[in-house]
């Protein structure tokens, strides 16, 4: 592999390494770069010289980019494999300088991440068409994201043991067998979540090898037009804000176990997480503090008798 010169150079020896090892990208994570880099930064850093890219570079990258319209979430999603693409060719050698501090990398706050209270999963719920109560409820006690609820069929479910593998996913309706951070994983299903999902398979419209949540015809859901028809429109009717979306019953599902008594591992382990700040993004929520600042008051009524 000869030293790249310029970025293009950089970017594709970067993505060449990063789609074989032994963690390579998915396939679908591969193919958003590819666009981010066909619509976004070839055309502004493709001729650049390797050598040229600073601080700066990626400062005017973001105001170019922020004119177009661009929202603040995708660009942050622009920018990490620029991130990443510059980092690796700083420890390979082949790029003098570090390029972290040219980077905003600080994750949202988790009262950022539109959490729900119980009352508000089960106000949401209660929104819900019948039809698609169970995956609702399924999402916002476990934590699967909405590929993985997707892929799901009744054999990865055992009702009796309360647990569901998650080992597959579907991007744009295509299924990989494999889950979006790489990791397959056993999840718990909570008592209650369990009583709904054997309620459910009584009149589920698909085969016992078919998928556990389809849509009205008993083929696979489709999620645009589930955002569309049924969330969307359960959101406005719960009275939650218009931007909650159905990612965030994952953020949800990470929050609510911490606040009642689960540990960081395990919530990393029933979330498919491998990096420990990530669960601890959910922590420390407006909840879980007032909660600590209240057993400290009931602490303090207790020593005085």
């Amino acid at each position: 592999m000869t030293a790249p010169s310029t970025f293009a150079d950089a970017w594709h020896a970067w993505l060449r390494y990063r789609a074989c090892g032994q963690r390579p990208l998915r396939l679908s994570t591969l193919a958003d770069y590819e666009s981010i880099y066909r619509c976004h930064l070839g055309p502004h850093l493709g001729d650049v010289p390797l050598a040229e890219i600073d601080g700066t570079a990626i400062a005017g990258l973001v105001v170019t980019l922020s004119a177009t319209g661009m929202r603040p979430k995708r660009l942050a999603n622009v920018l990490v494999p620029v991130r990443a693409c510059l980092r690796w060719h700083h420890r390979m050698g082949a790029f003098g300088r570090d390029p972290t501090p040219w980077f905003d990398a600080s994750a949202p706050l988790a009262d950022e991440r539109r959490i729900l209270t119980i009352e508000q999963v089960e106000q949401l719920i209660a929104a819900i068409p019948a039809f698609y109560r169970p995956l609702v409820t399924f999402a916002a006690y476990t934590g699967v994201r909405l590929g993985e609820l997707r892929a799901l069929t009744w054999t990865d479910v055992d009702l009796d043991a309360r647990t569901a593998r998650i080992d597959k996913t579907y991007y744009r309706n295509r299924l990989q067998r494999s889950t979006k951070s790489g990791y397959d994983r056993t999840v718990p299903i909570p008592a209650h979540v369990a009583d709904t999902l054997r309620a459910w398979r009584d009149v589920c419209p698909s085969a016992e090898d078919g998928p556990l949540f389809p849509n009205k015809s008993g083929r696979l859901l489709d999620a645009d037009t589930f955002r569309a028809s049924v969330w969307r429109p359960a959101v406005r009717s719960a009275g939650l804000p218009p931007n909650v979306r159905i990612h965030d019953l994952r953020h949800t599902s990470a929050s609510l176990y911490l606040q009642h008594g689960a540990t960081v591992r395990e919530v990393m382990d029933i979330h498919g997480w491998r990096q420990m700040q990530t669960a601890l993004r959910y922590l420390h929520t407006a909840d879980t503090l007032n909660a600590a600042a209240d057993r400290l008051s009931a602490a303090r009524d207790a020593a005085l008798g």
